[in-house]
């Protein structure tokens, strides 16, 4: 009798402890389950934050490409008037060479990224193509050209520009600017120069052609970072579940 007790105990002991593990392990895959969901909700919001500032990004450097067109039109036209292929006056002239001065830069958002990086929130990012290609974007060199842009123009043409010419400080009518001080420089003693003073000085011509030459390099980069944006879009779109 006390043998068959000890059985019957012994089995009951068992289903108790399957039992209890079953539990258990419901519990931890209920628990991972959760874990999983919530990373999941992490990454899609990670996601849409990303692609947001990504498309954000397509559309100013699509305006930063604007103004390097018009920019570069305008100093070609500089160029044509000074090799004599253009008559213009010198009011004109001048307008259009305004452009010189003119800084173009672009700046990737980087908000989000910062974020996840810091965070370590990058890790919610399943996919790992998607991730190197997230990485390479916002380390891409592409500002090397904006840095020789701004050193040119801020180092060698403006103090030139500076000492040869009157050189334009506001625009009449234009927004922001009506409250700026403007100086009549037809008071002046020293008389502005005529296109011919411009002809003359070899100076001028290789700043022209110096500055579209940087131009041409930010478009180019412009263009290459706008590809890969525009891929990188669609990777990320494709991951993004609504």
């Amino acid at each position: 009798m006390e043998t068959g007790k000890t059985s019957k105990y012994f089995k009951y002991a068992i289903g108790e402890i399957i039992l209890v593990v079953i539990g258990i392990l419901i519990a931890l895959s209920i628990n991972n389950w959760n874990e999983s969901r919530k990373e999941t909700i992490q990454e899609q919001f990670i996601l849409k934050r990303l692609s947001t500032d990504i498309t954000s990004d397509i559309s100013q450097v699509s305006n930063e490409i604007g103004l390097i067109d018009k920019d570069t039109e305008e100093l070609k036209f500089c160029i044509d008037v000074i090799l004599q292929k253009k008559d213009a006056s010198i009011s004109v002239f001048r307008d259009n060479l305004k452009s010189m001065l003119y800084l173009i830069s672009f700046d990737q958002n980087k908000t989000t990224f910062n974020n996840i990086i810091s965070s370590g929130q990058i890790e919610y990012i399943k996919n790992q193509n998607l991730t190197d290609s997230i990485t390479k974007y916002y380390n891409d060199k592409y500002q090397g050209w904006d840095t020789a842009m701004l050193d040119y123009t801020r180092n060698i043409i403006a103090p030139f520009m500076l000492n040869f010419d009157h050189t334009p400080q506001a625009t009449p009518g234009l927004v922001g600017y009506d409250d700026f001080t403007r100086v009549d420089i037809k008071q002046s003693k020293i008389p502005p120069k005529t296109i011919e003073d411009y002809r003359d000085e070899i100076f001028v011509l290789n700043m022209l052609r110096q500055k579209l030459y940087n131009l041409e390099g930010q478009k180019s980069a412009y263009k290459m970072l706008k590809t890969t944006m525009q891929q990188l879009i669609e990777q990320i779109n494709a991951e993004i579940k609504d």
